[in-house]
């Protein structure tokens, strides 16, 4: 009776223990099987290279023209040897007061001498009644005489009033400037007042054996202007040592600025290297420009003994005649050049780092 349940039993033992057997087998399996290593992957090539002791950025010429990278070359020229010097933007109100005050005090003096020469052509009529018939009185002769003492004293105290403001201007902006105000033509003065000019003063330094040039260069905010000499500055910046002269430019730069000035040398023209000012790039508190060494290869190089000229910079060491500068994009390769290198993982699977 019993036979059914002992043959179920049986299967049920034998079942278990096939499936025991066969978790066994692929566990064994498992751990028989070689570990493959994991693929290094090979590092990134950089962009940036030492050679010969000189940096090198390298980009393809796809990625110089997404990046708006362009170069030019230099080359030699010709050009006056300046010296360089500075000097400052004045305030013309002064000038400005001056003149207004100069042109009241000659309406004065206009009408104090028309006064006077009415009141002495009165005293003199009177006068002259008075000696042959006493047709007027001696009260009305002194009357005349007093009104007439009065205009004259009035027309000199209009005419020391115009000395002192001359003397004045002398002192303050010197004897031409001093010339023009109050006249009624001169248009280099109405430019200054009006701001249409700049009034400046340049400072040569002393030891410096030059005449003050007729015409100068100073420093724009974007360009050079020209300057013409007025004359020599009576007073000076007690912040400066030096011959100071008086100049005027179209005006570009606002009063008080400091400007830079190139004063021609009475020298013959020198030859040297431009470069743009374009392609100059501060770093390191110096001068830098990056050449273009092959179509793809960059390197950077110091502008030393530099002398600035025309939107530039003047070089006699250092770079050569048909050199490229980079004249755009030289910020986007010191960025590159700075760029800390990329390192590639050792494995491509995202559990290496566990």
């Amino acid at each position: 009776m019993n036979t059914p349940f002992r043959s179920k039993t049986s299967r049920i033992t034998l079942a278990v223990i096939a499936v025991v057997g066969l978790g066994a087998l692929g566990f064994f399996s498992y751990q028989a099987m070689p570990v493959t290593p994991a693929t290094p992957v090979a590092p990134l090539p950089s962009r940036v290279t030492t050679e010969g002791g000189l940096t090198i950025v390298t980009l393809d010429e796809a990625t110089q023209t997404i990046s708006g990278i362009q170069s030019e070359p230099i080359t030699a020229s010709k050009h006056q040897v300046e010296r360089l010097t500075y000097g400052s933007v004045l305030g013309v109100q002064g000038l400005n007061d001056l003149n207004t005050r100069y042109s009241i005090a000659q309406a004065d003096s206009a009408t104090a001498h028309s006064a006077a020469t009415a009141s002495g052509q009165e005293y003199e009529r009177n006068a002259s009644l008075y000696k042959a018939n006493q047709s007027v009185s001696l009260k009305v002769l002194q009357a005349s005489q007093v009104t007439w003492s009065a205009d004259k004293a009035k027309l000199q105290a209009a005419d020391a009033s115009i000395r002192s403001l001359h003397n004045n201007a002398r002192q303050q902006f010197g004897a031409p400037l001093a010339n023009m105000i109050g006249a009624q033509d001169a248009p280099q003065l109405q430019k200054l007042l009006s701001r249409e000019d700049m009034l400046l003063r340049i400072v040569l330094p002393l030891g410096v054996d030059l005449v003050a040039p007729e015409l100068i260069s100073v420093e724009s905010s974007e360009h050079r202007e020209t300057a013409q000499l007025i004359s020599v500055s009576p007073q000076v910046d007690p912040s400066t040592e030096g011959r100071a002269y008086l100049y005027r430019a179209a005006a570009t730069l606002p009063v008080g600025s400091k400007v830079v000035a190139y004063l021609p040398l009475p020298t013959p023209p020198s030859t040297s290297l431009v470069i743009p000012e374009a392609a100059i790039l501060w770093f390191g508190g110096q001068p830098w420009a990056y050449v273009q060494i092959a179509k793809d290869r960059f390197t950077r190089r110091p502008v030393a003994e530099q002398t600035p000229y025309n939107n530039g910079y003047l070089v006699s060491t250092g770079f050569e005649s048909g050199d490229r500068v980079v004249v755009q994009g030289a910020q986007l390769l010191l960025s590159e050049e700075q760029r800390p290198p990329i390192t590639a993982s050792a494995c491509k699977d995202p559990e290496c780092d566990d």
